[in-house]
């Protein structure tokens, strides 16, 4: 088989022996372009897909940590003994929000804004804010371009 391989190209003129020779270098490039582009991309998503993971895995750990423990007789007086909108504003901050508007109505009901956050937290935080005892009324919840979501909503006290 090498010998007929050596006789084809002895025949060959170098012109050809060139052309040959770039063919198959082009051959070898868009071979090893075509398996190893998926396998770079497999291995990418994988990192994705376990970085998207250990983060699940916090969240879950976090709220996992909230359920076992168990809430005060009134969950509610904390937020009694504050103003509603410093309640709010101070719950915010301590998780990283910022409340871009924060107007009481009254001094059991207040409107909040959100301009940016990622939803995980802000959700999160609603939902803290309805076991302490609030009650939202509406919630308007907007996605933005950049992966995060703004939010504006209308919160009351809840009945004690």
């Amino acid at each position: 088989m090498m010998d007929a391989v050596k006789s084809w190209w002895d025949g060959l003129s170098t012109r050809e022996r060139w052309l040959v020779g770039v063919a198959g270098v082009l051959a070898v490039a868009v071979l090893g372009w075509s398996l190893g582009r998926p396998a770079v991309a497999t291995f990418l998503d994988l990192e994705n897909r376990h970085r998207a993971a250990i983060e699940r895995e916090g969240r879950v750990a976090a709220k996992v940590q909230l359920f076992a423990q168990r809430p005060a007789k009134s969950v509610a007086a904390p937020v009694d003994a504050v103003a509603i909108d410093q309640f709010l504003a101070q719950s915010a901050g301590e998780i990283g929000l910022t409340l871009d508007r924060n107007e009481a109505r009254g001094d059991r009901q207040a409107t909040i804004a959100v301009a940016t956050a990622k939803a995980p937290v802000l959700t999160d935080w609603i939902a803290g804010l309805e076991a302490q005892g609030f009650v939202v009324d509406q919630l308007t919840i907007t996605p933005a371009a950049d992966g995060t979501v703004g939010m504006t909503a209308e919160l009351r006290k809840g009945s004690q």
